[in-house]
């Protein structure tokens, strides 16, 4: 007679076959009775659901194809003696196969098809199973023909997941008919629990592993970003003393990693732009790291090993641990003594043109703003990089180091305008040309500036009016030509823009009726800073024409300033459509 041995908490339905005895086990205490019921069918339909959680709870255990190990053929020998069965076995689900982790030596193979072995009656049914003699109990004789191993008794406990999920078995087996006593079950029951414990165990410690590989990740991603960035990053702790370094600080501050670690270098010999000290109290990592505050913007000078002094844009923000407490300060900081060795050389001239000092005070402020404004966006995505490298996705960190490199690029472009004065002419750089449609961008412009106070037209457009230039310089000689006449003309004047193509080349005029320029300032409105005797109570910062000539000559071209038909002012650019080709003049003085 075939024994069934479920626990009363086993999902309920038809459990038992004709003429077993079933018995029960509840709160220690076994009741038994023979009974006559429907005959019980080998296995359940397959449950999609319960094969995808015994997936997930075998993949979270990383146990599958692993070496074998002492602790679980510890238990397998135990439960072997305990039972005095010469086949016992620890069978993990795996698909369509149960993978043995543990074997006695009478398991002849790594694994067993699911459809030939009874460890399934206990996973499936997640419940204790005893047979006495499964070759002629009806319910397992046709899997016992086919099952590879020589069983008659056997007994099997079900081995749960952390997540309560059945997904092994813990059996043994004899190669006689075996009736199975309730303490040899309940034995076997313990032992499971004890694989469920090294189950749970493992689980857990590869979480940690999970856990440590991802703070490697995080910490490799994070190192990557400050291999990368252009600004110096120095990481404080909470004592103040430097414990991270990237490579554009050392070169910044002339001073290898070495040195660096367990030094705070930005708190010596620090001095303001006007060449007094800094007291210890003011620099911006001991701001940050007393009161836990942000300190941005704060340019500070040193002097580097080479001697040469240094200006460092510094910006000092606050480290906090898990608890919320202050953890240290990182503070990331731009060379920016060319910058101000521009400002120096602005200032100068300004000095020697007295008469333009308040225009050009203008300007260095409007410099100040186009280059601090992506100065400050590059700070905020590098920051963010930074402060969240865990919590972004990869989309948004490509993302955000795109709009770093558009900043900088927007930065390197307002330097670029500054100098090209000097660089053009010594053809050190190039235009970047692309296609125009120069009608199309006159007609554009026109509308942009067409006002109340002026009328601005578009006059003779004549040949063909595509040409390869820079589409940003190009704009700017109309804008600033259209600007000129605008500020220097009274109200009402009327402003024509011309353009008439010549055998490849491009004369583009603009047109006014108003009082014209003297014959003495013909030559000399193309010069920097230089404004007519009429253009004081006007904004302005003379640099508009001086831009026009420069960018004309940038590309290959000429400007000149010619009195109107109309009796007021006619300034022409002359412009190759094509790179290499000469821009002789072929507009006459009408």
């Amino acid at each position: 007679m075939a024994l069934l041995t479920l626990d009363i908490l086993s999902k309920p339905g038809p459990r038992v076959l004709p003429n077993v005895e079933l018995r029960v086990r509840r709160r220690g205490l076994t009741h038994s009775r023979v009974a006559t019921l429907a005959p019980m069918t080998w296995l359940d339909a397959p449950d999609e659901a319960r094969e995808r959680r015994i997936r997930d709870a075998v993949a979270a255990l990383q146990i599958l194809d692993t070496p074998r190990e002492r602790a679980f053929d510890d238990l397998v020998a135990l439960a072997s003696q305990l039972t005095r069965c010469p086949f016992a076995s620890i069978a993990i689900i795996d698909d369509d196969r149960y993978w043995f982790k543990a074997a006695t030596e009478r398991f002849d193979r790594d694994a067993i098809d699911r459809s030939v072995s009874f460890c399934e009656l206990a996973t499936q049914r997640d419940a204790v199973v005893a047979v006495a003699d499964l070759v002629t109990d009806p319910l397992t004789s046709d899997v016992a023909e086919r099952c590879p191993f020589p069983l008659r008794g056997y007994l099997s406990v079900p081995v749960h997941a952390p997540d309560g999920t059945a997904i092994a078995a813990l059996s043994v087996g004899d190669t006689d008919v075996r009736v199975f006593s309730a303490e040899q079950a309940s034995s076997l029951e313990a032992l499971g629990r004890q694989v469920e414990q090294l189950f749970a165990l493992r689980t857990a410690l590869n979480q940690r592993s999970s856990d440590r590989d991802q703070a490697v990740q995080r910490e490799g991603r994070f190192r990557s970003v400050l291999q990368s960035l252009a600004n110096g990053v120095l990481v404080y702790d909470a004592n103040g003393l430097i414990d991270e370094v990237n490579p554009a600080a050392e070169s910044i501050l002339g001073v290898s990693r070495d040195e660096l670690f367990g030094a705070s270098p930005l708190s010596n010999d620090a001095f303001h732009e006007d060449g007094t000290l800094f007291r210890s109290e003011d620099r911006p990592v001991a701001i940050t790291l007393k009161y836990g505050i942000e300190v941005r913007d704060v340019v500070m000078g040193f002097t580097v090993r080479d001697g040469q002094r240094r200006w460092l844009l510094v910006n000092s923000a606050p480290l906090w641990d898990a608890s919320g407490r202050g953890g240290g300060a990182v503070v990331t900081f731009a060379d920016v003594t060319d910058l101000l060795t521009l400002n120096n050389q602005l200032q100068e001239s300004l000095g020697e043109l007295a008469k333009a000092a308040q225009e050009r005070a203008a300007l260095l402020s409007s410099v100040s703003h186009d280059i601090r404004a992506p100065l400050a966006a590059i700070r905020m995505m590098t920051e963010i990089l930074e402060d969240r490298a865990d919590a972004i996705t990869d989309t948004q960190r490509n993302e955000l180091v795109r709009r770093v490199r558009a900043e900088a690029r927007r930065t390197e472009g307002v330097l670029t305008d500054l100098v090209s004065a000097n660089r053009v002419g010594t053809g050190l750089e190039a235009p970047r040309r692309k296609r125009i449609d120069l009608e199309q961008l006159i007609y554009a412009r026109a509308r942009e500036f067409d006002g109340a106070e002026h009328s601005i037209r578009v006059g003779e457009l004549s040949g063909d009016l595509t040409m390869w230039a820079d589409a940003a310089q190009l704009e700017r000689i109309i804008d600033n030509l259209v600007s000129n006449a605008v500020t220097h003309t009274p109200a009402g004047t009327r402003i024509v823009i011309e353009a008439i193509e010549h055998d490849g080349r491009i004369d583009l005029a603009v047109d006014d009726d108003g009082p014209g320029v003297p014959e003495t300032m013909r030559v000399r409105v193309f010069a920097a800073y230089v404004r007519g005797d009429r253009a004081a109570d006007r904004p302005g910062t003379g640099l508009g024409l001086f831009l026009v000539q420069q960018f004309a000559q940038f590309h290959g071209g000429t400007a000149r300033c010619l009195v109107s038909e109309r009796g007021g002012a006619r300034f022409v650019v002359t412009l190759p459509r094509r790179p290499g080709q000469p821009a002789t003049d072929l507009v006459s003085a009408r």
